[in-house]
Formats: structure tokens, sequence, C-alpha cells
């Protein structure tokens, strides 16, 4: 048997950390266009965006692998608020090389990452706009069932890693080799302001959203309802890392927390959820309270997967 034909593949997404950036840049796509000076400061801009809530920065690891060739995919987005998205026109004529231009508005200063606050505030009104920078992955071979196995994984990765907020629209240019991929995933072609670069601008409002069936990741991304427990910054970034991290050291290390601190996330997370809900929780409120905490925790991890809008700022 060779070594491809046994390779099983265990793709696995999660939020990226500071560790990921130097595996992920050899992957950036050249279709983006950046020039020399940009890629050279983009290290020391993912160090401060990768914790940011408004970015959206997404690793597909293959736990089959050794390191330190796991991440196999990375994809990058952020959210907006509709003035951004008209500086750029996003709904009229953008020129082409969007992520080029976000790249170089972050390094310029003219445009930052709207905080946790900025971002509550817009998630409440409705005023959250999307757009996907980049998807990149090792291989891009549409022939090849591996490639395709990332592509799918890839749909997850961004369900998990946008969903959960009162969007009005996203936005993303790709390569037009990837049209097939993007109108299967649901996205609705825009003007094709960029052909002549071999890019074209694609979308999806909450108007065509609400025209649409459910079952794209596209329309998938417009799936809301508000949150019920509202929880603390702190609270939702535990809940973000302990989908994919279950060892209090590794959560602890993440949050810059003591153990003493952390088993205080915990506990008011769990007490927000019974004031709101008093009987969220069943018979997990009673018993030994060894088996009481890590009940509690499986309860709540098992919630906010379904219902992402309790990971997303909100005021």
């Amino acid at each position: 048997m060779n070594a491809a034909a046994a390779h099983v593949p265990r793709l696995r997404y999660r939020r990226a950390q500071r560790s990921d950036i130097a595996e992920c840049l050899p992957m950036l796509p050249a279709h983006i266009g950046l020039d020399g000076a940009t890629r050279a400061a983009l290290p020391a801009l993912y160090e401060r965006l990768v914790n940011e809530p408004s970015v959206f920065f997404m690793v597909m690891e293959d736990q089959a692998l050794p390191a330190p060739a796991r991440i196999q995919a990375w994809g990058l987005a952020m959210a907006l608020t509709s003035d951004w998205a008209a500086r750029l026109q996003l709904e009229a004529r953008p020129q082409p090389f969007l992520a080029r231009q976000i790249y170089r508005a972050w390094l310029g200063g003219s445009l930052a990452p709207l905080d946790d606050a900025a971002l509550g505030r817009a998630n409440a009104s409705g005023d959250v706009e999307f757009v996907a920078l980049h998807y990149a992955m090792r291989r891009d071979d549409l022939d090849d069932p591996y490639t395709l196995t990332l592509l799918a994984a890839g749909n997850e990765a961004m369900r998990f890693g946008m969903a959960g907020f009162n969007l009005a629209a996203i936005h993303y240019e790709n390569v037009v080799e990837a049209d097939a991929w993007m109108a299967s995933a649901g996205f609705i072609a825009r003007d094709a302001v960029g052909v002549r670069h071999g890019l074209r601008l694609w979308g999806m409002t909450r108007d065509e959203a609400r025209r649409t069936m459910p079952g794209t990741t596209a329309r998938h991304l417009f799936e809301w309802q508000p949150p019920r427990f509202v929880l603390s910054g702190n609270q939702r970034r535990l809940l973000l890392q302990a989908l994919f991290h279950e060892d209090d050291d590794h959560l602890a290390q993440a949050l810059e927390v003591s153990p003493h601190g952390l088993k205080k996330l915990w506990r008011g997370i769990y007490e927000r959820i019974a004031d709101v809900t008093p009987d969220f929780f069943g018979d997990a409120v009673s018993g030994d309270d060894g088996k009481r905490g890590p009940e509690k925790r499986r309860q709540v991890l098992a919630y906010v997967r379904q219902r992402p809008e309790e990971l997303r700022p909100w005021a």
C-alpha cells in the first residue's frame, strides 16, 4: 500500500493562534496581488489581528500528518459596518484586488478592526457586513479528492467562523477558476469588474438570502436569532477556545488567566445561564460536585455549537 492510499485525513478547523502564522504565510494566494513590502508586514499584522473579535482567522489542520505541516488550508475574513462597505464600493463597482485594498488600509491605519463593543452595536442594529479576503490551500488540483475534502471542510469552517451574526451582507472576491465552487457554496456573482485580472466578486445580501432556500454555506450565514444570555467578552472567548481545546491548562494560557480566574469565568457563565433559564442544566445542578462542573460544561458547549449567536458580541 502506498503512502497516499494509507493516509486517512483527520481534518479539523479551529481559530488560528499566533503559533500558526508562520505555517500559513507560504500558502497566501498570489491572486490577491500583494507587493513585497505588504507581504513583509503581514506577520506583525496577523499577530495583532489573530484575537480580534471582528477578524475571522480560521485554519484547517490534518491531524494525521506530522508537525509542522499539519495546516492544509486557512481563511481570513473581517466584519465591517455599512459605512466602510460603502467606502469600498462593495454594493456598487468595487475596484479589483479587494483583499489588497483592505491589507493596505489595515497597515496604513485608515481601517481598524471593530472592537467588541463596536461589533456588538453593529450586530444589534443589523449593520454587520463580512468581507472574505481569501481561502488558501496547500493543494489546488480539483481532480484530487483531498482538495475536494479541503473545500468541503472550508465550507464547514466558514459556517462556524461567521455564523450567528445579524448579517446584512457578505462579499467575496475570488479567482474565476473558483466560479464553480463559489456558485455551489451559494454566493451570487456580481459585476465582473475584475475579470480582466482573473477575478470575480461574489456576495449575498440579507434580502437575497430571504429569497433563497436554506442549504448553502452563504445562505446559512444569514440564519440568526438574538442571543439569550448576552455573555461578556471574556466568557465568549472562553467558549470559543473550549469548543476546540478541553485542557484547562491550555485554556488558561490562551486566555492569559490563572487557573482560579478560569474557574471564575466558567462559574460566571453557569450563573448567567441559570439566571436566564433556570431549568437549563436539569439534573446537572445537583449531585457530586466533581461531576457537576464537567456536565454543565458539556451542556453549555453542546448548546453554543447549535446557537452560535451566543458567541458573538451584542450591545
